[in-house]
């Protein structure tokens, strides 16, 4: 803003969809304080005080359909959480899960890396997180404008009407995040120019194995 640069659309990834909602004006900055602040709260005391039962997660460089196929013929009782490019995705689910997943990825030869998480995010078991989230979003309000927000869920843009954005964003604990179909979307709708703004260039480098060519 400071520079004079206005966004034709915005997304996030993960957490980040809230950061999206409030750079295109949708929410305010004391709301997006708020709700930043319970949802890490929220997702932190998930699944009560057994560090087993909240789950872990696990990064896997292996093709995504290669990946759904691994889970359904190994029978996993895991997720891919994250849909971060056609190369790499994230599994979610309990630790125990978690091991069979990596033992399974390791036969394969798929590269994996366990990561630092409080809890299996954007899966069923973040359901403690998602009612009092989804009820605190109730309180708050959502402006929709000009400026298209492109949501994890589903790879699109969220709908205009303030109900069904609060609806979508009170489940997306729940439900994977698909960077792939989001940033293909944008691109479709004319997106070229990706600026991100964060810590480092992880969402860049994504973007570009996405629209690689």
């Amino acid at each position: 803003r400071r520079f004079g640069v206005t966004p034709a659309f915005t997304c996030g990834h993960s957490y980040g969809e809230l950061t999206a909602l409030f750079s295109a004006g949708w929410i305010d900055e004391a709301t997006l304080h708020t709700l930043s602040a319970l949802r890490g709260q929220l997702m932190a005391a998930a699944g009560g005080p057994d560090g087993a039962s909240r789950g872990t997660m696990m990064a896997v460089k292996a093709p995504l359909e290669k990946l759904d196929q691994l889970i359904k013929t190994e029978n996993l009782d895991v997720v891919l959480a994250n849909r971060n490019s056609p190369n790499q995705g994230v599994l979610s689910g309990s630790v125990a899960a978690i091991a069979k997943a990596e033992a399974a990825c390791k036969q394969k030869k798929f590269r994996t890396i366990k990561l630092p998480v409080a809890a299996a995010f954007h899966s069923a078991l973040m359901q403690r997180a998602q009612a009092p989230f989804a009820a605190a979003l109730e309180k708050v309000t959502v402006t929709p404008n000009d400026i298209r927000v492109y949501a994890n869920t589903s790879g699109g843009p969220y709908p205009a009407e303030p109900a069904q954005v609060k609806s979508i964003l009170g489940d997306h604990l729940l439900n994977a995040v698909n960077f792939v179909d989001e940033i293909k979307n944008l691109h479709q709708a004319g997106a070229r120019v990706f600026i991100e703004v964060g810590p480092k260039t992880v969402l860049t480098g994504l973007v570009r194995q996405i629209l690689k060519g």
